[in-house]
């Protein structure tokens, strides 16, 4: 299985930027030049909403951006110049789900359509209690999946900031967070939701970075729950005291379920308050999505000697040759062009993040799998031996 690409960064929030967008440079502009075309690609936005113009709603987007957080603007700003381009179309690349439910609730007015939405960015997530894992750790784990052209630009920032908690990323080239943890063992993971209230806002890549400069589960939550988001997204939140939210979130919307013993989550929401303005789904990303928890759900019910952060590999390179679509680890299928780009299990207690990059084989058992272990280091620790 290929290994994942590193970038260990430095100094301040201008010095981490300029450092990525320089390293980084060619695959920023190719990401960024492929996102900003699918804004106008009425896949992605819908029919009938082609009189939204993406580039005045990424400028919106770009002016809550500034508004919401200082260190999280001036480090994009410093990616946008070293990779030389424009700021507000990294923002809209690296939160690209997010502006996508912008440039749909823009043109509906909020409107829930009756068309259903074919919404290719999927993942599956699930929380472990301290109580309830066969390690006696909590943990975090999910998948990250999205269209295959994403794929290659997944890399692992380790973060080791003047100006901000130490963290470890997995996320995409251009974009400074999508899942990590931080130096004080707070854990944060998504999963993608769609919503009729999209608006201009900010990207929920810009939440997680924000939300790993919190000590804990708590302050975390505070944080989320007043971010003036643009879309739609799932969050997991877990610190090494084993506090742990799963928050269901939207421009509109915030529910919140407290973590007791395991939860999962996929990409329909589960709250009635945001099931009232779901739009409806496709055929394969509504039956992926329902498969893809009940698959979850089980597996944590039925494998508790396996909740630990070894066995929960089994759960994410779970494929079922049956039924591709339902499978939590899978590659693009007929009309769902949709593959599992890499996933992740995070130990708060660990301050590590345990990661593997693409698909690999996916028929290939679980035991044979060999993640990448990245650890959280501040700048006056040295890395571990072992």
């Amino acid at each position: 299985m290929p290994s994942i690409e590193m970038l260990t960064i430095d100094g301040d929030a201008a010095a981490m930027g300029h450092a990525h967008g320089t390293a980084f440079r060619s695959e920023i502009q190719t990401l960024t030049e492929e996102r900003m075309r699918l804004c106008h690609d009425r896949f992605w936005i819908g029919e009938g909403n082609m009189a939204v113009d993406p580039a005045a709603l990424a400028d919106a987007c770009w002016e809550q951006q500034r508004r919401y957080d200082d260190l999280t603007t001036v480090e994009l700003e410093a990616i946008a110049r070293a990779a030389d381009v424009p700021a507000r179309d990294l923002l809209v690349t690296g939160g690209f789900t997010d502006f996508v439910d912008a440039l749909r609730g823009t043109a509906s007015g909020g409107a829930i359509s009756r068309k259903p939405v074919d919404d290719p960015g999927q993942c599956t997530a699930v929380l472990v209690a301290a109580d309830a894992a066969a390690d006696g750790r909590p943990l975090l784990a999910q998948t990250w999946d999205m269209h295959p052209t994403a794929t290659p630009y997944i890399r692992v920032l380790n973060l080791r900031s003047t100006d901000q908690p130490a963290a470890v990323v997995f996320t995409v080239t251009g974009c400074p967070a999508m899942i990590g943890i931080n130096e004080h063992g707070l854990a944060i993971g998504i999963n993608n939701m769609v919503t009729a209230d999209g608006r201009a806002g900010v990207m929920w890549t810009s939440v997680v970075r924000r939300m790993l400069r919190a000590r804990d589960a708590d302050e975390a939550l505070s944080h989320l729950k007043n971010a003036p988001v643009a879309g739609a997204h799932h969050y997991l939140l877990l610190d090494a005291k084993s506090i742990g939210y799963s928050v269901e979130r939207s421009p509109t919307r915030f529910a919140v379920r407290v973590l007791e013993s395991t939860l999962a989550h996929t990409n329909h929401c589960l709250n009635p308050d945001l099931i009232s303005i779901e739009p409806p789904r496709g055929d394969a990303p509504l039956y992926s999505t329902r498969n893809r928890l009940r698959a979850a759900e089980q597996w944590l019910e039925t494998h508790p000697s396996d909740c630990s952060r070894r066995g929960l590999w089994q759960l994410l390179n779970r494929f079922d040759e049956r039924d591709p679509l339902g499978s939590i680890c899978h590659g693009p299928q007929p009309d769902y062009d949709v593959e599992t780009g890499g996933a992740v299990v995070i130990s708060p207690r660990d301050a590590a993040m345990d990661a593997v990059w693409g698909q690999g084989d996916i028929r290939d058992d679980a035991d044979r799998m060999a993640p990448q272990t990245f650890h959280v280091l501040s700048h006056s620790e040295t890395p571990p031996t072992n």
